[in-house]
């Protein structure tokens, strides 16, 4: 917008003219930096775009925008955890509809991926609860599905306020063992014990400040782009 020098959306049905244009491309994601190609591709387009309308395409440096994407990913790297905490059976297994009810009861909502969430006051999700065992968890399913653990899932850069997610999520996973006579475990099925658990609730905290202070809150918008 000229008048304000404010930036706005354009969409299919928008009217008037502009006299600039401002398109963007991510340059990390989990899958790692935009390579060469990809962006000598959107070079290409946005130099095609300008040529269509008589304008100059104002593009960065090839080889400076490369190596930002290199140096954000490997700052991502960094900091991208996840910290996974198992409930198993001491004896036998847990039942689908034992799971369902347990989850739903504490507010987790099963979603398409065949996981159920746990979700803020946003809708976004904190932590997830997972089959420990390699099926996905199905609504038209779970009455006959039985396991032998399940796996609580905190995916740190992409949650605000990781300690307390971290929290609820260890409480949630101590109610289940509890109720279903399961065991809470690492990745090795070693026991968890509170000073394990500190250490994890710290590196979390850690976490979030680093990120703070490369301006990428966790949480962010920006933070669930990059770590997707």
């Amino acid at each position: 917008d000229e008048a304000t020098g404010a930036w706005e959306a354009l969409a299919a049905n928008s009217a008037g003219g502009y006299r600039r244009l401002c398109a963007a491309l991510q340059l990390a994601d989990r899958r790692g930096p935009v390579s060469d190609a990809e962006l000598t591709l959107f070079f290409n387009g946005m130099q095609r775009l300008a040529d269509e309308f008589l304008a100059v395409a104002d593009v960065p440096p090839r080889g400076a925008s490369l190596a930002r994407a290199a140096d954000i990913d490997a700052f991502c790297a960094g900091v991208d955890i996840q910290i996974g905490i198992n409930v198993i059976a001491a004896g036998g297994v847990f039942s689908g509809t034992q799971l369902r009810g347990l989850a739903e009861s504490f507010g987790l909502e099963l979603r398409e991926d065949g996981m159920f969430h746990a979700l803020d006051e946003a809708g976004g999700t904190l932590f997830t609860l997972a089959n420990l065992e390699p099926a996905l968890f199905a609504a038209d399913e779970l009455k006959v599905l039985t396991t032998q653990g399940v796996t609580f899932t905190l995916d740190v850069p992409r949650v605000g306020a990781g300690a307390a997610a971290f929290d609820r999520m260890i409480d949630l996973a101590r109610q289940f063992a509890a109720s279903l006579g399961g065991l809470l475990v690492d990745d090795n099925r070693s026991p968890l014990a509170d000073s394990a658990l500190e250490v994890i609730r710290e590196k979390i905290g850690q976490i979030g400040q680093t990120m703070l202070a490369h301006g990428l809150p966790a949480g962010s918008p920006q933070a669930l782009r990059l770590f997707s």
